[in-house]
């Protein structure tokens, strides 16, 4: 192979692994908009809270529901074992199964709320909770016959894996203009990290003679960066229409970032046999070029029907156009070669606009005891194309559909809210690393067959959630 060909297979290599050119690559991936849910309301009716939640979790689900009480409230999401698997078909050849499977703990919530200087018509609350967490895994190792080839073998090793993290704080106000009318805004900070690791081997070897090397290929990509400080705010409104309530929420992109920071590296080695061997590796700091988060408007409603209370919340999220993360040109030999080479590298990101949907109900079984549950969807915000590289397939999950059952308890005038939500999504994409029956010394170095990969996910998390109510005393009518 000549040196321009290793040249473009290089960068083909770290361009499809890291989702360049007109893929891709999105900035929350494997942690969708609507992945976690926070407090006893948010949790067990599954987000349908934009117009019925009570509790602190307000100043983020809708500032202007923030005056929906006056009391000194503390409220905790703690405790919520969380079970997942993701599990991927046929992705390291026909039949084999690639899963992640992790049990953990749900990010929480705490949040306290307040009427500043006794005012009636005015709340505060500060907060701070994880946002998004996640951490995707994948590790397998196969040796198989080849199909067309009986007297080689093919190995082939992976490792994966995505990490995403991003904690908000928080302090928001509302204004309660009259019994029916209020308005509210909340202005958090974020702090965003994540990182990306993909490395192959593939090789061909004599089956008679295994440590007989025909073909080789190793290749490790690995990227990360951190925008933190960045400010997000959102504005909220609650209207009430005797038993109806509505709610309205827009929230803003991140602004102002004030701490960033990008790093790559990569390794490439291709082995011909006996004939020749092809090297490539670096390790560089970078600038982070930008990373963005959507526009979204919310809806809410809540009513009552029977002896249960309806809500409903959808959530539109706007669309973000591809726009480079990570734009890098760096040469590996330091400039200590006589034919030194400046290696590009270019990360992109973007989203596609969605609607995500919630419908609960809340049916008093007593005085202090309630039956909740809720349904919602948890919509993949990243598209991918047939074009996009099989890497690209294994760092995100499917729509999930979540559906959550429980019950609240009031106890010494405050809640505490039990339960579970269970999690469903499956795709398929024509993403298939490698094909055993048509493995052969011209498509040992491709990165995806024409086999198709199906990708399932389940999760199942155990809620518990607690609001504090300080209650202040009140005087009697007829007392100074």
């Amino acid at each position: 192979m000549n040196r321009s060909h290793f040249r473009f297979s290089t960068l083909t290599l770290i361009c499809i692994c890291l989702f360049a050119k007109n893929n891709s690559l999105n900035a929350q991936t494997d942690a969708h908009y609507w992945t976690h849910q926070f407090g006893a309301k948010g949790l067990l009716l599954n987000g349908a809270v934009i117009a019925s939640t009570e509790d602190e979790t307000a100043v983020f689900y809708n500032p202007g529901a923030m005056t929906s009480d006056d009391d000194f409230n503390l409220s905790l999401s703690f405790l919520t074992p969380s079970y997942s698997i993701l599990r991927t078909k046929n992705y390291l050849g026909n039949g084999n199964t690639i899963s992640d499977k992790n049990l953990g703990f749900a990010p929480g919530l705490g949040s306290l709320g307040f009427n500043p200087f006794g005012s009636e018509k005015v709340r505060m609350a500060i907060t701070s909770f994880t946002r998004f967490k996640s951490n995707i895994r994948f590790r397998d190792r196969i040796v198989v016959d080849i199909n067309s080839n009986p007297d080689e073998l093919f190995i082939g090793n992976l490792e994966f894996e995505r990490r995403l993290s991003e904690r908000w704080f928080g302090v928001g106000a509302s204004y309660k203009f009259s019994e029916y009318l209020s308005f509210g805004i909340s202005q958090f900070m974020t702090f965003h990290s994540e990182s990306s690791t993909f490395s192959i081997q593939k090789e061909l070897v004599d089956k008679f003679d295994p440590n007989n090397l025909i073909l080789g290929w190793r290749s490790k990509v690995k990227y990360s960066f951190a925008a933190k400080g960045g400010m997000i705010t959102k504005l909220g409104m609650l209207a009430k229409f005797d038993n109806i309530k509505l709610g309205v929420t827009i929230t803003t992109p991140t602004y102002n970032y004030f701490l960033s920071r990008a790093s790559y590296e990569y390794d490439d080695l291709k082995t011909y046999g006996q004939d020749s061997t092809k090297l490539i590796s670096n390790l560089s700091s970078t600038n982070l070029e930008g990373y963005k988060t959507p526009l979204s408007i919310g809806l809410g409603m809540d009513f009552p029907f029977r002896r249960s209370h309806i809500s409903f919340s959808v959530e539109y999220f706007a669309g973000i156009d591809n726009y480079n993360v990570i734009d890098d040109s760096n040469d590996p030999f330091n400039g200590l070669s006589p034919n030194p080479e400046k290696i590009p590298i270019l990360i992109k990101a973007g989203n596609k606009r969605l609607i995500n949907v919630a419908i609960g109900a809340q049916t008093k079984l007593s005085e202090k005891f309630s039956l909740i549950w809720g349904f919602r969807t948890d919509f993949n915000q990243r598209e991918i194309s047939q074009n996009s590289s099989s890497a690209q397939f294994l760092s995100t999950t499917p729509n999930v559909y979540h559906v959550s059952f429980g019950n609240s308890l009031e106890i010494w005038n405050s809640t505490f809210s039990y339960g579970f939500d269970y999690g469903f999504g499956r795709k398929r994409n024509d993403t298939q690393l490698v094909d055993f029956s048509d493995v052969n010394n011209t498509n040992l170095f491709d990165f995806t067959s024409n086999g198709s990969v199906i990708s399932e996910f389940k999760t199942l998390n155990f809620i518990l959630a607690y609001d504090f109510r300080f209650r202040k005393k009140r005087k009697k009518k007829g007392t100074n």
